[in-house]
């Protein structure tokens, strides 16, 4: 026989919900707005409590596969995913937050004095986890930062054209094309060049995005035959990527002219996802 409290339950379910989503939203550079955030953890939240409290589930269920498909729909809801892929990517993050946020608070209850014997107190509960919060938000930040200044020469190349500029991988560019999942990169409509040609009517694609004060928009997208990143670790080439492009700057004082996927950067590219690689200089 247990006996829950289910008031609290609810109120420590839903604060964990917040802190979790919002580093999510961080990491992955998702736009999700405070509403939508806030509204869908009020009623997964609900939905959990209800599941605790009806009998003849199986305490399995209600332990362990009820809590991960709720956070599965969770997160498809808040974050706009629509591709199981994408859907399980987002949930792995958030138990891994899960996972650090917990080992942080029980950390805080067994090594700071004051916080002895206060495990049952609903506000004592809700500070160490707010301090766990403010210190994944504040690491979560020094990695976005890192990462946020990689600029690379990049070689576009197709239908015997070549196009050569500078290019931002951005974490905060979660573009994906749709239909194929495929990662979007963003180009200057100008830095084309001569590869505009790749703009044929029949190859079209429509990217809807979001960004700040903009929650709605469309990029016309195309395919690149190859794209080539000059890395210091060496060079990346990628077959069939595509592009979106925008008809407005996407460097105020020119240091850029694309916005690459960060995919298309990474140690161990996804090859599943309709890119290959080709060759990385210096090793396999």
């Amino acid at each position: 026989m247990y006996e829950i409290n289910i008031d609290s339950l609810f109120l420590i379910n839903f604060v964990m919900n917040l802190y979790l989503y919002s580093l999510i939203s961080r990491t992955l550079g998702r736009t999700a707005t405070r509403t939508r955030i806030w509204g869908i953890s009020i009623g997964g939240t609900a939905v959990f409590c209800l599941m605790l409290l009806l009998p003849g589930i199986p305490v399995f269920i209600k332990r362990f596969i009820g809590p991960v498909l709720i956070n599965m729909i969770m997160t498809a809801v808040i974050f706009k995913v629509r591709q199981i892929g994408e859907v399980v990517r987002c949930t792995g993050y958030l138990f891994v937050y899960a996972f650090f946020l917990g080992g942080l608070m029980k950390f805080l209850f067994a090594n700071v004095t004051f916080l002895h014997n206060k495990t049952e107190s609903i506000w004592y509960i809700l500070g160490a986890g707010w301090f766990g919060y403010a210190i994944l938000s504040w690491w979560n930040e020094q990695i976005r930062k890192r990462k946020a200044c990689h600029v690379y020469p990049v070689t576009l190349s197709g239908y015997g054209k070549t196009v050569t500029l500078k290019a931002l991988s951005d974490t905060g560019n979660s573009l994906r094309e749709p239909i194929s999942g495929k990662p979007v990169s963003v180009i200057e409509e100008g830095a084309l060049g001569e590869l505009a040609l790749i703009k044929m009517p029949e190859k079209l694609k429509i990217i809807p995005y979001h960004s700040v004060g903009k929650e709605n928009g469309i990029l016309e997208g195309y395919e690149v035959p190859e794209l080539m990143i000059e890395r210091e670790e060496g060079t990346i080439r990628w077959q069939k990527v595509i592009v979106g492009i925008s008809t407005n700057k996407i460097s105020a004082n020119g240091a850029y002219q694309m916005i690459l996927h960060p995919d298309l950067c990474s140690e161990a590219p996804d090859k599943a996802k309709g890119h290959r690689l080709i060759r990385r200089l210096g090793g396999e």
